[in-house]
C-alpha cells in the first residue's frame, strides 16, 4: 500500500510545518489540496514549503524532499469533495485537514462557517470517498473550550459557550469529525501558535500574537498623533486577568508532536498541542509594553474604570481579550502518553525567550512597514 498523506491548508502557517515534519519523520508522499491562484497549485505549494524550510533552518535534504515527494492538486474546501475529483486520487494512508479561516468578526460569520465547518464536512466526505486507511487528522484549536476556565480536558466540548464565530465553527467541526464511523480520526488542538522555537521566525501567517502586537503599534501611532509621547507617561488600563495563563506554543513543536502522535499506536483521539509552562498575562504584557516603550499597563476587572484612551484600545483588541481572561490549563494526558514523555509540553517562555519572539517580529516590521514600527 502506498504511503500517501493528503493535506488541506498546506500553504498555511501550521499546515506547511506539518508537511515539513512529515517529510522529516516519514517516507510518505505528500499531496496538497491548494486553492487556485495566479500561479499553479503545484508552484504555490513548492514555493511555500521551500520558503518555510529555509526560514526555519531545515537542511538541503528537506528542500530536495519537497521537490521529490510533494505535489499539489487545485481545489477549495468550500466546494464538494474539496473541489477535486475523487477518482483522480487513489486511497491515502492519512488525511490531514489543516485548512481554516482565522477570522472571527460578525461580518465574516458566513465565510468562517463555510471554510471551517462546511469545509470540514467536505474534507470528511472526500476522505471517505477515496478511502482513508489509517486516520483523518483534524487540526482544531484548544480554544474550542470557549469561555470555560480551569482545567480543560482532552475531550469534546459540544455545549461550551464560545467567544466568537471562529471558536464556534471549530467546535462544530470537531463534532462532525467525532461522528465519523467510516475510518479512525484524531483531533489536534494547538493553543496560540507562535514562531519557531529555535530561531523565533514565522514563514507565513501573522495572526494571534503578531496581530496583537500590530494592534498595539497602530494604537500607539494613533495616540502619538494626538499627543507625542502620551502613552509613555500615561498607563493604559486593560480588562484582563493578571494571573491568567497565556498559552503560547511554537509552530515546530506543534507540527513535530502532531506527526509523532500520528505515527503512534495510541487509542486516544483528542490531543492538546499546548505549552505546559506558559507565562502569565501580566508577565507577557509588562514585557511587551516595555519593549514598545509604553508605560506599564494596569490590569483591571471592569471597564467602568476606563478612560477615553482605554476605551479606544479596548475596541481594537476585543478579539484578543478572550485569551487574556478566564485562565485555562490544558490537560495533556493523551498527548504526553502518546509521545511517551511526561514533560513533552514543557517549553519555558521566560523573559529572554519572549523578547526574542517580540524582537524577531518587530525587526521584520521595521523592514516591511517602517511607518508602523517608527512609533516603537
Amino acid at each position: 500500500m502506498n504511503n500517501v498523506h493528503l493535506v488541506t491548508g498546506g500553504t498555511g502557517f501550521v499546515g506547511s510545518s506539518i508537511i515539513l515534519e512529515l517529510l522529516e519523520q516519514t517516507d510518505a508522499e505528500i499531496i496538497g489540496i491548494v486553492r487556485p491562484g495566479a500561479s499553479s497549485a503545484d508552484a504555490r505549494l513548492q514555493q511555500t514549503l521551500q520558503k518555510a524550510a529555509l526560514t526555519y533552518g531545515y537542511d538541503e535534504t528537506i528542500i530536495q524532499s519537497i521537490k521529490e515527494r510533494c505535489r499539489a492538486m487545485a481545489g477549495d474546501v468550500c466546494e464538494e469533495y474539496c473541489g477535486v475529483d475523487p477518482q483522480s486520487l487513489s486511497s491515502v494512508s492519512q488525511f490531514w485537514h489543516c485548512a481554516a479561516s482565522l477570522r472571527y468578526e460578525d461580518r465574516y460569520a458566513e465565510e468562517i462557517s463555510q471554510i471551517n465547518t462546511e469545509g470540514t464536512r467536505h474534507a470528511l466526505a472526500l476522505a471517505q470517498r477515496i478511502g482513508t486507511h489509517d486516520y483523518f487528522n483534524y487540526v482544531s484549536t484548544a480554544y474550542v473550550a470557549g469561555k470555560q476556565g480551569g482545567l480543560i480536558a482532552e475531550e469534546l466540548h459540544p455545549t461550551l459557550i464560545t467567544n466568537n464565530h471562529y471558536e464556534a465553527s471549530k467546535q462544530k467541526a470537531e463534532s462532525l469529525v467525532a461522528q465519523t464511523k467510516e475510518y479512525a480520526w484524531r483531533i489536534f488542538r494547538p493553543s496560540v501558535v507562535i514562531g519557531h522555537s529555535q530561531n523565533f521566525a514565522v514563514a507565513s501567517g501573522f495572526s494571534g500574537l503578531y496581530g496583537f502586537i500590530r494592534k498595539l503599534l497602530q494604537f500607539k501611532g494613533a495616540m502619538s498623533r494626538v499627543q507625542e509621547g502620551l502613552l509613555a507617561k500615561e498607563a493604559l488600563r486593560l480588562r484582563v486577568d493578571a494571573d491568567a495563563l497565556l498559552n503560547l506554543v511554537p509552530v515546530d513543536i506543534v507540527a513535530r508532536q502532531a506527526v509523532s502522535i500520528s505515527k503512534s499506536l495510541t487509542p486516544a483521539t483528542i490531543f492538546h498541542l499546548t505549552n505546559a509552562t506558559p507565562p502569565t498575562v501580566s508577565e507577557f504584557l509588562m514585557l511587551l509594553f516595555h519593549e514598545l516603550d509604553l508605560k506599564d499597563p494596569l490590569c483591571v476587572e471592569a471597564k467602568d474604570q476606563f478612560s477615553w484612551i482605554d476605551k479606544k484600545l479596548d475596541q481594537g483588541i476585543t478579539f484578543y481579550q478572550s485569551y487574556l481572561v478566564a485562565s485555562k490549563r490544558f490537560e495533556r494526558k493523551n498527548t504526553n502518553a502518546a509521545l511517551g514523555d511526561p514533560g513533552a509540553g514543557d517549553y519555558i517562555l521566560d523573559a529572554q525567550v519572549l523578547l526574542s519572539f517580540f524582537r524577531w517580529y518587530l525587526d521584520l516590521l521595521a523592514i516591511q512597514r517602517p511607518r508602523l514600527i517608527a512609533t516603537r
